[in-house]
């Protein structure tokens, strides 16, 4: 009776586990800058889940749910207030034109990111357009 319970238990959790895959991919896809937080594959938590646990430590080898945090909104990749602009136009100071996307490998920040931030800079000079790409002024 109890072992039928707890697979119950599990099959519904790997099931919300699953939806919650897909919440996080839907606000990725509405907001760039969110980066779906990593879980435990599903074969991980089912071999977990089939280790015989010592008596009454069941509950500490259930996985839980995922809760709200900084790590699961997106907040804790944030970078400081002008560090993502000061790498852009660090990478752009070897005086070439570059690419947002070339940016964005030298940088190590994301191409949809670099893109926003050259627009944004060419919009008040800060960058000039080039034939191809991005490069400062002068």
């Amino acid at each position: 009776m109890i072992d039928r319970i707890r697979r119950d238990i599990q099959q519904r959790l790997e099931q919300l586990l699953a939806e919650a895959d897909k919440l996080r991919g839907a606000l990725a896809a509405l907001d760039p800058r969110e980066r779906p937080a990593p879980r435990t594959s599903p074969p991980a938590r089912a071999r977990a889940a089939k280790t015989p646990a010592a008596p009454g430590a069941e509950r500490a080898a259930e996985p839980s749910l995922p809760k709200a945090t900084a790590a699961t909104n997106g907040a804790a990749t944030r970078t400081p207030p002008g560090q993502t602009r000061g790498q852009v136009v660090a990478a752009l100071a070897g005086g070439q034109a570059l690419t947002a996307g070339e940016v964005a490998k030298a940088t190590g920040l994301a191409r949809p990111t670099v893109s926003t931030t050259l627009s944004k800079l060419s919009k008040t000079g800060e960058v000039v357009k080039a034939d191809r790409g991005y490069r400062l002024p002068g």
